[in-house]
C-alpha cells in the first residue's frame, strides 16, 4: 500500500515536471512576447521593436512586443517577474530595474531576472526647443540668474535619467524643477509642447527634431563626442566630471530553463550581426556595436547593482521611498 501510495506521488511529481522539461527541449513552439515597461515611442520601446524584429527571423516564432508603462518601470517588471519561466514572457531592462528596489517597494528584485543579452547603451543627452536655448553656455547663465525657474522632465520618479539629472545638478550647483512623467515619450512631449524647458534623452530619441532646427542638444553625459553631433559639447569638455546614460537589455523571468535562455541569447546574438539589424540600428540613431552577449551583460549587470547603489547614496534619494 505504502509502495502504490509512493508511486503514485512521484508520478504526479513527474507530470508536474515534464512540461517544463517539454518547453525546454521544444522551445519555441509559440509566439514570445517581450513587455517594455515604459511608453511607446521611448528609446526602449523602439530599441526592442527594432531587434525584436530582426530576432524572430532567427528564433523561428513571431516576437510581440508589448508596452507596460507605469511606476518608472515596476509596472512592466513586476508583471514579468510574476510570469511563469518558460521563456515566453520576456523584459526589455534598464537601469530602473536595479534603481527601483533601490529607491523604493517594488513587486520584484533584480534577483528576479536572468540577464539574456544587452541590445544597447546611450549617454544622458540634455535637450531643449531650439527657441528656448541656443547653447548650454546660455542655460547655465540662465539658471543661475533664476534658480528654480527650469523645469526639466524625466521618465519617471527615481528613473535612470532622473538620477543622472540630480547629478548633474549636484556636480554644477544649479537648482532646476526635475518633473517625472509617465515614460521617455512623454517627457518629450512634455518638452516639445512647451510645458517644461528641458528633457533629457537618448540622442536617437530626437535626432530628427535635431536635424531640422526644432530641437538643440546642450549638452551629452557620454565618455567622448558623439558621432552624429560632434557640435555638442560632452560634460567633460564642459569642466564637468561625470559620465552617465542608459543601457538596454534583454532578461527572463528566475527560474527559466538554461536552455531556453540560451536559445533567446543564440537568437538575438545572430540578430546584432545580422546587416539588416545594423541598418536599422544605424537609421535610428542607434549604436549598433554596443551589444553584449550573456557573459558580459551578467557582469555588467551586477557592477551597475553596485555603481547605482553608490550613485542613490551619493544623491540622497533613499529617504525619498
Amino acid at each position: 500500500m505504502k509502495a502504490t501510495r509512493m508511486f503514485a506521488f512521484l508520478a504526479a511529481a513527474a507530470l508536474c515536471l515534464t512540461p517544463v522539461a517539454a518547453l525546454a527541449a521544444d522551445y519555441p513552439t509559440k509566439p514570445v512576447k517581450i513587455i517594455v515597461p515604459f511608453a511607446a515611442g521611448g528609446a526602449a520601446d523602439i530599441t526592442t521593436r527594432l531587434a525584436a524584429k530582426i530576432a524572430e527571423k532567427y528564433l523561428g516564432q513571431p516576437i510581440a512586443v508589448e508596452n507596460r508603462p507605469g511606476g518608472g518601470g515596476a509596472t512592466g517588471y513586476g508583471e514579468v517577474a510574476r510570469s511563469r519561466p518558460d521563456g515566453y514572457t520576456l523584459s526589455e531592462v534598464g537601469p530602473s530595474v536595479v534603481i527601483a528596489p533601490l529607491t523604493r517597494k517594488t513587486p520584484f528584485a533584480t534577483e528576479s531576472f536572468i540577464p539574456v543579452v544587452n541590445m544597447v547603451y546611450e549617454p544622458e543627452t540634455v535637450a531643449c526647443l531650439s527657441k528656448r536655448f541656443k547653447t548650454w553656455e546660455e542655460l547655465v547663465e540662465y539658471s543661475k540668474a533664476n534658480p528654480g525657474a527650469v523645469k526639466v522632465s524625466v521618465s519617471g520618479a527615481m528613473a535612470s535619467d532622473h538620477l543622472a539629472m540630480l547629478r548633474l545638478m549636484k556636480k554644477t550647483g544649479l537648482q532646476w524643477v526635475v518633473v517625472p512623467t509617465n515614460g521617455s515619450s512623454q517627457a518629450m512631449t512634455s518638452m516639445l509642447g512647451g510645458h517644461v524647458d528641458l528633457t533629457t534623452v537618448s540622442p536617437s530619441e530626437l535626432s530628427e527634431q535635431v536635424r531640422s532646427g526644432e530641437v538643440n542638444y546642450l549638452l551629452t553625459l557620454a565618455a567622448k563626442k558623439l558621432t552624429e553631433f560632434p557640435n555638442v559639447p560632452t560634460a567633460n569638455e564642459k569642466g564637468i566630471d561625470l559620465v552617465d546614460g542608459p543601457w538596454r537589455g534583454i532578461v527572463a523571468p528566475k527560474g527559466t530553463p538554461e536552455e531556453i535562455i540560451a536559445r533567446i541569447e543564440y537568437t538575438f546574438l545572430k540578430a546584432f550581426n545580422d546587416p539588416e539589424f545594423v541598418e536599422a540600428y544605424t537609421k535610428a540613431g542607434l549604436p549598433p556595436d554596443m551589444w553584449m552577449n550573456r557573459k558580459d551583460f551578467t557582469e555588467m549587470f551586477e557592477q551597475q547593482k553596485k555603481d547605482i547603489a553608490a550613485v542613490v547614496s551619493e544623491v540622497d534619494v533613499k529617504g525619498k521611498k
